[in-house]
C-alpha cells in the first residue's frame, strides 16, 4: 500500500510511493535494490524533483533519495575532470570548479539539478562556441564520461566512453538502467564570458537566422508572440580579467526567477478582466525588452553566474515550462507559425502564457540516445507559465503543434507527450533503448509506468 506522499518541485505533480529511503552511501542503495520484499518495484531515484513531467512519478513503488550523497570526490585539473556523488547540486559543482579555475561545458539555469540527474536525462541550454572547439554540445549529459550505478541485481556497474552504445543509452536512461551513485564529467579551463541582448522584429530575426548562427555566438532567445519581437541573449568568449558575481547576471536572474513569476502570478490570479491582464503582461514584456537590451551586457562575466539557486521547494514565484526542439533549417517558418498559434489560441480560449517564451540554439549532438539534436542542429520553443488555469489544456494543443512541425521533446521537461508523439520523434532510438534496457533489467526493476506507457503504449 502506498504510504509516502511526494511532489515535484513546483508541487504540480503528486504521487504516493510505497517507500522513501534516503541513501547516504552506495551500500544503502544496494540494500534497497536487492530487497524486493521490503522495497517493491519499480525503484526510482529522486534528486531535487525539478522535472516538469510525470517521469518522476512512482506510484506504489520505492523511491531512493540521493540528495544526501552530495560530496565532490575530486577535481583533476590536469585531466580536466570532476568526480562527484550523484546528489551534488549543479550550482555547487560549478562554484567549486570556478574556484579551481575550471568550468562545466554546459551551465544550465536550474542550479538545483542534481548531477546524477544531469548525467542521465535531458537538459536545456544554448550551445557555446569556442575558438578551440567550435560548437560545443548543449546538454549536460554529453560531457558525462564515467557513470557508476547499482544494477537491477544490486551489483555495482561502471560505464565509460569506451562502452559506446551503452554510454549513449546511459546518458538518456532517466534511471532505468541503474541507480546512479557517482559521475565524472569532462570540464574545461574557465574563461570570461561576454553577454549582450539585442532586439529584433520576428521577421527580421527569421530572415537573418543563418547569418546570426554564422556569427559563432551562443544564442538564448526571448520570444514575444504578442509583440512580434525576438530578443537574443548572445554569449561569447569575453576579455580578462573575469569578474565573478556580475551584477548583470544577478539582475537577470532576479527578474527571471522572482520578479517575473511573482508579477505574473498576481496578474493571472487577481486581475479579473482578460483584456487588462493581457495589457499588463505586454507591459511587463516591453519593460523586459527595454531593460535587457539597455543594461544587461558585460564583457568579462563568469559562466557560472548564469546558474540560479532556487529554493528547495517552489514557492509563490515558482513556474513551469515545456520544450520542443526543431530542425534549424525549418525554424524560421516554425517560429512564425508558433507566433500565429499563440495569438489564435488566445483568441479562441482566452489563455496565453503569462511568462516569457524562450528558446535555445543547440548544436547537433549524438552523445546520448534521446538527444533532441541527434539528427541536426536545432532551436527550441519553450513556453513558460506560472501554471494557472488553462495551462494543461494549452500543453495539449502546443504538443500537437510541435509534433506536426517535426519537433523533438525532452521526456523530463515536455509535459503531456503522447506515445505516438514520442515514437514519431524517437522511434528507432526507443527500440534500441528498450533492447538495451531488457538486457540490463529484464525483470523491470527500474521501469516506471510513465516510460512503460510512453515507449510501449501505442
Amino acid at each position: 500500500m502506498a504510504q509516502v506522499r511526494l511532489q515535484n518541485w513546483k508541487r504540480e505533480v503528486t504521487y504516493r510511493a510505497h517507500s522513501l529511503e534516503f541513501a547516504q552511501s552506495v551500500d544503502d542503495i544496494v540494500r534497497v535494490v536487492k530487497d524486493r520484499g521490503r522495497y517493491p518495484g519499480p525503484v526510482r531515484v529522486k534528486g531535487s524533483h525539478h522535472s516538469t513531467t510525470r517521469c518522476v512519478v512512482n506510484e506504489g513503488g520505492t523511491v531512493i533519495d540521493v540528495t544526501r550523497m552530495n560530496k565532490i570526490l575530486g577535481i583533476d585539473q590536469a585531466a580536466k575532470t570532476i568526480t562527484m556523488q550523484a546528489g551534488v547540486l549543479h550550482i555547487d559543482a560549478a562554484k567549486a570548479l570556478e574556484r579551481a579555475g575550471l568550468q562545466f561545458y554546459v551551465n544550465v539555469e536550474i542550479g538545483n539539478m542534481t548531477v546524477g540527474s544531469g548525467a542521465c536525462g535531458g537538459t536545456k541550454d544554448a550551445s557555446f562556441f569556442s575558438a578551440a572547439e567550435s560548437w560545443e554540445f548543449g546538454q549536460v549529459a554529453s560531457y558525462a564520461i564515467g557513470i557508476k550505478a547499482v544494477n537491477a541485481e544490486g551489483r555495482l556497474m561502471e560505464v565509460t566512453e569506451a562502452d559506446g552504445a551503452l554510454m549513449a543509452a546511459m546518458r538518456s536512461s532517466y534511471g532505468m538502467l541503474g541507480v546512479i551513485y557517482e559521475v565524472t564529467f569532462r570540464v574545461k579551463e574557465i574563461a570570461p564570458m561576454a553577454v549582450e541582448h539585442i532586439r529584433y522584429d520576428v521577421d527580421e530575426f527569421a530572415g537573418r537566422l543563418d547569418e546570426l548562427v554564422a556569427g559563432d555566438r551562443s544564442m538564448m532567445l526571448y520570444l514575444f508572440p504578442f509583440l512580434d519581437r525576438v530578443m537574443v541573449e548572445f554569449r561569447s568568449e569575453g576579455t580578462p580579467p573575469m569578474r565573478p558575481n556580475a551584477w548583470q547576471w544577478r539582475l537577470r536572474n532576479f527578474v527571471w526567477s522572482k520578479l517575473g513569476p511573482g508579477f505574473s502570478k498576481i496578474v493571472t490570479g487577481y486581475v479579473p478582466f482578460q483584456g487588462l491582464r493581457s495589457f499588463l503582461l505586454n507591459m511587463m514584456n516591453r519593460l523586459t525588452l527595454l531593460i535587457a537590451a539597455t543594461l544587461l551586457r558585460g564583457a568579462s562575466t563568469s559562466p557560472a553566474d548564469q546558474i540560479i539557486r532556487y529554493p528547495d521547494i517552489g514557492g509563490f514565484s515558482a513556474y513551469t515550462f515545456s520544450i520542443w526542439a526543431f530542425p534549424r533549417d525549418e525554424y524560421p517558418d516554425t517560429l512564425r507559425a508558433y507566433f500565429r498559434f499563440c495569438r489564435d489560441y488566445y483568441a479562441d480560449t482566452g489563455f496565453r502564457c503569462d511568462l516569457l517564451n524562450v528558446g535555445y540554439h543547440i548544436a547537433e549532438d549524438r552523445q546520448s540516445l534521446f538527444s533532441y539534436t541527434r539528427k541536426s542542429a536545432a532551436l527550441t520553443l519553450d513556453p513558460v507559465s506560472t501554471g494557472g488555469p488553462g495551462w494543461q489544456d494549452y500543453l495539449v494543443a502546443y504538443n500537437a503543434f510541435c509534433s506536426r512541425h517535426n519537433g523533438t521533446p525532452l521526456f523530463n521537461q515536455t509535459p503531456g507527450v503522447t506515445p505516438s508523439q514520442a515514437q514519431k520523434a524517437f522511434g528507432p532510438e526507443i527500440s534500441q533503448f528498450m533492447e538495451i534496457r531488457q538486457e540490463h533489467d529484464p525483470g523491470g526493476r527500474f521501469l516506471v509506468p510513465f516510460f512503460r506507457n510512453l515507449f510501449e503504449g501505442i
